[in-house]
């Protein structure tokens, strides 16, 4: 069944999968050597995680070169190149997204004029006009 799957994939995705499955697998032997070492051995366990740190670092980097060579090697098709071309322009053409704030800050301005301009200066003639009364 995986097989038919891998088939139909191209080569960058080939690629990145086995990364994946790289990945996990270097994490189950981690946990299988953190399971080995017991709790109160410090030495071992200082030990342990300089290893663990080490070996994810020597994956890292070989899969970063793996990817740079395959990126070297692979030249994109005239149809992949318009692609990213087509998507490059549909992404420029796109309206920034308004936040949920923006939007409510956008509604309450009107409001705030309306109180400063109209019904703040009513207020206060009505209560001049009521303290001078008396």
């Amino acid at each position: 069944m995986e097989a038919v799957l891998v088939e139909g994939l191209d080569e960058e995705e080939k690629l990145v999968r086995r990364h994946r499955k790289e990945k996990k697998e270097l994490q189950a032997k981690i946990q299988g050597m953190k399971n080995a070492v017991p709790k109160n051995d410090k030495k071992r366990r200082k030990q342990l995680a300089d290893d663990v740190a080490k070996l994810e670092a020597e994956m890292e980097k070989k899969q970063r070169e793996e990817l740079e060579q395959w990126k070297l090697t692979s030249k994109p098709s005239k149809i992949e190149s318009v692609a990213v071309n087509i998507s490059n322009l549909v992404l420029e053409n796109q309206l920034p997204r308004i936040s949920k704030a923006q939007k409510r800050r956008d509604i309450k301005i009107p409001g705030q004029i309306y109180f400063k301009f109209f019904l703040f200066p009513m207020c206060l003639t009505k209560f001049f006009s009521f303290c001078f009364i008396f």
